[in-house]
């Protein structure tokens, strides 16, 4: 089935999508999907990328969760590119390790391995105080930075009059 699509300059405005259907062994649920593939892809090699969107999906879900693939505050998009540079590091350490000790610990998750290093790993916040003065400083630091925005943009706002 041919469909309309927006290409780049000189590029075809259509293509051939393939649409995969398939159903649950109990005849329960039908479920589709859409695939850009080329033409010449078979349907074995169609329905393999498919059975691999589960775990796809599901690598993103951790990184985001464990790695903070979301959690990102960025002016530039080089800072985005090494912001997810550091996510997947970070992921295919984790991924690493839950391969290394799949033998000993079956279900250890992305999640498992966070609270794990946290708990191990030394932290600079050892009594009350100081964690006070860590949260004291960052609101200082969070300070500093609105100010500075505040005033580029009123930088900006006058140079524009």
């Amino acid at each position: 089935m041919g469909l309309g699509r927006r290409g780049a300059v000189g590029a075809p405005s259509a293509s051939r999508w393939h649409l995969l259907a398939r159903r649950e062994l109990d005849g329960t649920k039908l479920k589709f999907g859409l695939s850009n593939a080329k033409p010449s892809a078979s349907l074995r090699r169609l329905a393999e990328m498919r059975g691999a969107l589960h775990f796809v999906e599901q690598s993103f879900r951790e990184a985001k969760s464990a790695c903070g693939m979301a959690e990102y505050q960025v002016r530039r998009w080089q800072a985005w590119h090494h912001h997810m540079a550091l996510v997947m590091i970070a992921t295919m350490f984790l991924a690493k390790e839950r391969i290394a000790h799949r033998d000993t610990a079956e279900l250890l998750s992305c999640r498992d391995l966070v609270e794990i290093m946290r708990h191990r790993l030394p932290t600079k916040i050892v009594t009350d105080e100081d964690l006070a003065a860590s949260i004291i400083d960052r609101h200082r630091r969070r300070r500093q930075a609105m100010e500075s925005a505040y005033r580029m943009q009123s930088a900006m706002l006058s140079a524009s009059d």
